[in-house]
């Protein structure tokens, strides 16, 4: 038979343990500190429902089919809508509708797309 050798495996100290669990915990205090400064924005509620009902109406609006291709803007106290009809590919019949809300100081941004049936 072989023989096993016993090796003596050397652990942490008490001391070093203890030092570094504090330092993973600081470590883990500053990241939880900083996630939401990244990750929460300021955006006011209020404004955000008011683009998305202006950027609705306009959708309802523009997406009549009776609107020529071309580009359309409204303006308002918070931002600006802006409303863009185009040919879908090279079907003539169809258009494709894309209504943007840009809010004045924030990175928010809504769309909406669909394609619309065109009434000459």
């Amino acid at each position: 038979m072989r023989r096993v050798k016993k090796e003596r495996l050397r652990g942490a100290s008490l001391l070093e343990t203890i030092v570094a669990a504090v330092l993973f915990l600081a470590v883990f205090a500053a990241l939880m500190e900083l996630i939401p400064r990244l990750t929460v924005r300021d955006d006011d509620a209020l404004l955000t429902a008011e683009a998305e009902y202006r950027a609705a109406r306009a959708f309802d609006k523009y997406g009549s089919g009776l609107w020529p291709a071309g580009e359309y803007a409204e303006r308002y106290d918070w931002g600006e809508v802006t409303i863009r009809i185009s040919h879908y590919r090279a079907v003539r019949e169809v258009q494709q509708l894309t209504v943007t809300a840009r809010i004045d100081g924030c990175r928010k941004r809504i769309v909406h797309r669909q394609l619309v049936e065109w009434h000459e």
